[in-house]
């Protein structure tokens, strides 16, 4: 009796220890991917104008920040974004309505899958037959681009949270957001990827 009663406490914690494990989200500091990923591109463009000579190993890696599956927080200058399935559900200490939220999702995924589609881009040109590195050095430089806006974009959050209006300012500013100034027909062709890419599985 005793002996089933130890398995039945075993297993339980077990599952318990499962559960929490299952609950508790992974957090990663954004600022440093974004220092990361600048870095290993300018390094691996001043590597290549020295030598002339594409070294395909030493590609720098594409990371999304933001667009991952599951649970999980990114953390960046100062601000927590919670990460439910590839979308921002909210913002640490910034209680914000779902409309904002929605806006804000908006132009930082946008933006996350178009530094992404750039990178990706770009190394491709490299490791292509019939390579052009006008197009590689092209998409490097709206790479570079994508991710100034999307840190501008943070900026201002973080600026709006922290400012006497509180909430109100930052619903009010959000709203009025115009559009970032990106190539849509580009960020269209990510969209056609994705989708294809979904209906394939």
């Amino acid at each position: 009796m005793r002996t089933k009663l130890a398995l039945l406490l075993i297993s339980s914690l077990s599952i318990s220890t499962y559960v929490n494990a299952q609950n508790r989200s992974v957090t990663t500091d954004g600022s440093t991917t974004i220092e990361h990923l600048v870095d290993a591109r300018i390094n691996f463009n001043k590597t290549l104008i020295k030598s002339r000579e594409i070294q395909k190993l030493n590609l720098p890696e594409s990371k999304y920040i933001f667009n991952h599956s599951g649970s999980h927080t990114v953390d960046i200058e100062g601000l927590s974004f919670k990460i439910e399935n590839k979308s921002i559900v909210g913002i640490a200490d910034i209680p914000l309505s779902k409309a904002a939220l929605n806006i804000i999702n908006e132009r930082l995924m946008v933006l996350d899958k178009m530094q992404f589609a750039y990178s990706e881009g770009s190394n491709l040109e490299y490791i292509s037959c019939e390579k052009d590195r006008r197009v590689a050095f092209n998409n490097d430089r709206q790479f570079f681009s994508v991710l100034k806006s999307l840190k501008s974009t943070i900026a201002e959050i973080n600026e709006l949270a922290n400012g006497n209006e509180g909430k109100m300012s930052i619903e009010n500013a959000v709203v009025k957001w115009k559009q970032p100034a990106i190539d849509w027909q580009f960020f269209s062709q990510i969209v056609v990827k994705e989708t294809q890419s979904q209906l394939s599985k």
